[in-house]
């Protein structure tokens, strides 16, 4: 997909880029001296697949972030990184940090450990996820990498290379194309077992060509075969009421799903209907079915 599918955005060019850094330098530079604080000790730990690094504080009136103990896969170019400019207790946050952004997520230790396993499973729908950290103040966030220039329709996340998309600026055809990719990797997802929890339009990351499912907090293991076909419905039922999917791209959609997960659609349908769908057309008619009633 091409940048100027999503909408007209401006991307800046390299002069306003470096006009941009600048300017970040300078605000940084004005930032008090608190904000500017090292730490007093460190220590750092490496096996083949993980790095961990912990620091020691002088106690601080400082509201922004500094890492207590942070753990990142091997090879990523994180092990300078001890504070973030950004308010401890921040829900979503994006920073760059050696000329790459990166997005951090409020969580907890557990979840953030859990998300960082699930996206060795399925890397080809997921953002890129590199580890977790643990504050001073005791908040725990999850890591992602944002690996080219990105899109976002989530204002919190919209600095370095990610950029704010608004869903009204695209037309049509950017809009089937969005369905398809969503379609695409909530599939690849529910193929694994595994559901988002409450999908939005927060959830994309856009690149040039691809898409990605970002804030991952709420993603977790379904119980039930039948649970994935729900949460593709109420997907759709979502898009469809934000005017991004139309009739058409639901049913294309219904068909490239049910297809791809032919067994959870079949024990969805059984539970629905008390018997078995003679084809794909049974499933996808119910589902269309249930998705504008």
């Amino acid at each position: 997909m091409k940048k100027t599918e999503y909408s007209e955005l401006h991307v800046p060019d390299a002069a306003e880029r470096l006009t941009i850094l600048e300017a970040g330098k300078r605000e940084d530079e004005q930032l008090p001296e608190f904000t500017k604080e090292v730490p007093i000790s460190s220590k750092k730990k490496e096996s083949k697949d993980m790095v961990t690094v912990e620091y020691g504080w002088n106690k601080s009136s400082s509201p922004s972030i500094r890492i207590k103990k942070m753990e990142f896969r091997a090879g990523e170019n994180l092990t300078a990184l001890y504070r973030i400019a950004a308010r401890d207790g921040a829900d979503s946050i994006s920073f760059v940090h050696q000329n790459t952004t990166y997005i951090l997520r409020k969580t907890v230790k557990e979840i953030a450990q859990a998300i960082y396993n699930a996206y060795g499973k399925i890397k080809g729908a997921l953002e890129n996820i590199v580890g977790f950290l643990r504050t001073e103040l005791g908040t725990d966030y999850v890591i992602s990498k944002v690996d080219s220039e990105s899109w976002a329709f989530d204002t919190r996340i919209s600095k370095g290379g990610v950029h704010y998309v608004d869903v009204d600026g695209l037309d049509r055809e950017s809009k089937s194309r969005l369905v398809t990719l969503i379609t695409e990797k909530i599939s690849a997802l529910h193929s694994n077992n595994l559901i988002m929890g409450r999908f939005t339009l927060n959830n994309i990351l856009l690149g040039e060509n691809d898409m990605k499912l970002t804030d991952l907090r709420r993603m977790r293991a379904s119980r039930k075969r039948s649970y994935v076909i729900e949460e593709f419905k109420s997907v759709l039922q979502y898009l469809f009421s934000l005017d991004i999917a139309s009739r058409e791209d639901v049913y294309v959609s219904l068909a490239c799903y049910a297809a791809e997960n032919e067994k959870s659609c079949d024990e969805w349908y059984q539970g629905k209907t008390g018997k078995k769908a003679s084809d794909e057309l049974d499933i996808v008619t119910r589902l269309e079915e249930e998705i504008y009633s």
